[in-house]
């Protein structure tokens, strides 16, 4: 039992060490929204079977530097140089994009899975092997999959989607809503026909398909 944990978890590490390689040097293609979404596919949430030891039970440390996933993106998304002791960053700047807060202390910052894990195993991720789930809940392949904000903020977002919660602080709404199709997109995932609609609303509602150059949903597959 102990091995065959020991090459679930060997294997994700290397799947994401070249995951984190890869996204600097793989150019990414740019789509509308609308784009975006048509290529998703729309069908009820799976609702049984989700614990959140599907995808492991904490943060990896992907390249194996005595940092795991929480302080690598702490460290990306910091403003400042950031101070770290036993592994973990203790000082920084934050500016969290759900509430345009800023903090300094990394204890009062959470990292947020812009797709909850709930919803992505809703999604289709219960179809997935327990590494590929380990991959999705640690992927650093991308900048717009996990996102250092405001703890309160993200426990108030918790699992829900679009249709049901979305950024108090309205400016950010489109780089959310990129951000959710395109992790939906990198990893295969579906939506639901109430959270589709809700996006599509949202985008209109709150200004971003009136802006000049709206923002665009990037395509990068997972591995």
């Amino acid at each position: 039992m102990i091995n065959s944990l020991a090459l679930v978890v060997s294997a994700v590490l290397l799947a994401l060490s070249a995951s984190t390689s890869l996204a600097a040097q793989t150019p990414t293609t740019r789509i509308s929204i609308t784009a975006a979404l048509g290529r998703l596919k729309v069908q009820p949430e799976y609702g049984s079977g989700y614990s959140r030891s599907k995808f492991g039970n904490d943060w990896t440390d992907v390249d194996g530097d005595g940092l795991d996933t929480r302080a690598e993106v702490l460290i990306d998304e910091s403003t400042v140089r950031v101070t770290i002791s036993g592994g973990i960053v203790r000082t920084g700047k934050w500016v969290s994009l759900y509430d345009n807060l800023t903090w300094t202390i990394g204890t009062d910052v959470d990292i947020d899975h812009v797709v909850a894990l709930k919803e992505a195993w809703e999604s289709g991720a219960y179809r997935w092997s327990a590494s590929r789930r380990l991959a999705f809940a640690n992927d650093l392949g991308v900048s717009w999959a996990l996102r250092a904000v405001t703890d309160n903020v993200n426990s108030s977002k918790g699992d829900r989607d679009p249709a049901s919660w979305l950024p108090p602080y309205r400016a950010s709404t489109c780089t959310y809503l990129v951000g959710w199709v395109a992790v939906k997109l990198r990893w295969g995932l579906s939506v639901d026909a109430a959270e589709k609609a809700a996006i599509v609303d949202a985008w209109s509602s709150r200004g971003c398909a009136a802006r000049s150059n709206p923002p665009r949903v990037d395509v990068s597959p997972a591995p």
